[in-house]
């Protein structure tokens, strides 16, 4: 299986390294009265990166969207030059993130699509997995749906296969402790895990203090296995299952927020927010030109369908039949002022 955590923690193109913020490289687009940046701009960094986006005294902030030299990208907000609320990156091996973003961090709810296929979507806290999450193993036809501590399954949640639910308890990225066996029979079974040396590996007093870990964190075999101690069948009752889990409060000092807008007192230099959403700033690529000339940013902009042969000939008919009487008006003038004279 693939490293999704070491495919986080790198970043697969790096998430934090946006080239620097001041007027080192090439600008074009609108400034404030002190020359700094401030609206909208594109700027080339002299690494080779490429931003276009929004600007605020000279960081960016609002949406925009960011190219990396690698073929990594960013879509989504900017907060004082950090990423924060929402927005997608795409990494150069396929994967990506969409969702919440703090402080350059993911953080708060997102979903990550690995390039295995594997899918993670729940709670996100300075980086890494917190919270309530889903973890779906593409490979395996498995999904684990539970709480999640440091980037690691940790605390109440289920194993979900095609046959059979586990539901329990884990710590450190193993189930361990009381849980249940539900299966389509509408049976259960109850039992415990335990954790034992596995028999395939050769242990040493290395790896003997060696915190447990799974393949999901490292190539590395773990020295522990799960091993489960069934006890007894019972037919199935909701509530002899474990308590589900529960998602993460976040402190509020923690909520990952959108930025709101500029205030307007402060824009200077442009007289609306062109931006206010990731589909607006999407369809201000299609349509730039449009509404740059028409200047109304919030006006659908719709393109009148083609006319039919019925409404063509109609239309040719009454242009000829309109015609004709103005003609005969003409003549009629000429001939009433002959007669006058």
């Amino acid at each position: 299986m693939a490293d999704p955590e070491k495919a986080e923690a790198e970043g697969e193109g790096g998430e934090g390294g946006e080239g620097p913020e001041d007027t080192i490289g090439e600008y074009e687009g609108e400034r404030n009265p002190l020359k700094e940046r401030h609206g909208l701009g594109r700027a080339l960094l002299p690494n080779g990166d490429y931003y276009e986006g929004m600007y605020r005294k000279g960081l960016r902030n609002g949406l925009g969207l960011y190219v990396f030299t690698n073929g990594a990208r960013y879509n989504g907000h900017y907060h004082k030059g950090k990423k924060q609320g929402i927005g997608t990156f795409y990494y150069p091996d396929g994967t990506r993130y969409e969702g919440e973003w703090k402080n350059d961090l993911r953080h708060g709810y997102g979903a990550y699509y690995y390039a295995n296929g594997d899918i993670y979507e729940g709670q996100w806290r300075n980086g890494v997995r917190e919270g309530l999450g889903c973890y779906i193993y593409k490979g395996l036809g498995a999904k684990f749906m539970g709480s999640w501590r440091e980037g690691k399954m940790d605390g109440p949640g289920q194993i979900i296969t095609h046959a059979h639910r586990y539901h329990g308890n884990w710590y450190e990225n193993m189930p361990q402790g009381n849980g249940v066996f539900t299966f389509k029979s509408n049976v259960m079974q109850h039992g415990h895990m335990i954790h034992i040396n596995d028999p395939l590996f050769e242990m040493n007093e290395v790896y003997k203090t060696k915190p447990i870990e799974t393949d999901m964190d490292s190539e590395e075999k773990s020295a522990l296995v799960a091993l489960w101690r069934g006890r007894e069948l019972t037919s199935y009752d909701p509530n002899l299952l474990p308590p589900p889990p529960i998602p993460f409060q976040y402190p509020a000092s923690e909520v990952s927020e959108t930025p709101p807008p500029s205030p307007k007192g402060d824009e200077e230099t442009y007289g609306y927010d062109f931006f206010e959403d990731i589909a607006q700033y999407n369809k201000f690529y299609l349509d730039e030109k449009v509404i740059r000339e028409a200047d109304k940013w919030g006006a659908e902009i719709k393109e009148a369908p083609p006319p039919t042969v019925a409404e063509e000939v109609k239309g040719e008919a009454e242009e000829e039949e309109g015609g004709g009487d103005e003609d005969e008006d003409q003549k009629l003038g000429k001939t009433e002022s002959n007669v006058s004279l």
